[in-house]
């Protein structure tokens, strides 16, 4: 593929959703664009603003919140697999209010208790403490939501 049908491309689908640039430059070179073209047509993106990590990163965390139901920690380990700098990280997840991390990993709990069949409430809590580990919160937060849940 040539470099301007490339940018044609790529710009179009930027236009209708928020990409990361090592994505958008990793797709460049699947396309088999050298590694000048694409840092050429990066270029092009990130300076008209079709591609903004930091525009990434705040859309991502919100989602990932709210949709997923993930906590802080798992949404940093994913921007990071991104290639997302950690200052845009931080900044990204500081709009994470955090009376709503604990609600969210309240309610998981609250699902994930009525489910279980365990009746020895050490195990039942070790359950819920991996389960919300795995759902990317942190100890903190878990300890606060079990203690109010009284397991």
């Amino acid at each position: 593929m040539d470099a301007n049908k490339a940018l044609n491309i790529v710009a179009a689908q930027c236009s209708k959703k928020e990409y990361c640039s090592a994505d958008v430059y990793q797709k460049l070179l699947r396309w088999e664009l050298n590694e000048k073209e694409a840092a050429t047509i990066m270029d092009f993106l990130v300076k008209n603003h079709f591609v903004d990590d930091e525009r990434f990163a705040e859309a991502y965390v919100l989602d990932k919140a709210r949709f997923n139901r993930w906590g802080r920690l798992k949404i940093a380990r994913m921007l990071r697999v991104k290639q997302i700098p950690d200052a845009i990280v931080e900044r990204a997840l500081a709009l994470l209010p955090d009376e709503e991390t604990e609600e969210t990993c309240l309610s998981l709990l609250r699902q994930k208790a009525n489910g279980l069949k365990e009746s020895d409430p050490y195990k039942r809590k070790a359950k819920l403490y991996r389960f919300a580990l795995g759902r990317g919160f942190s100890h903190d937060t878990i300890s606060r939501c079990l203690a109010s849940l009284d397991y």
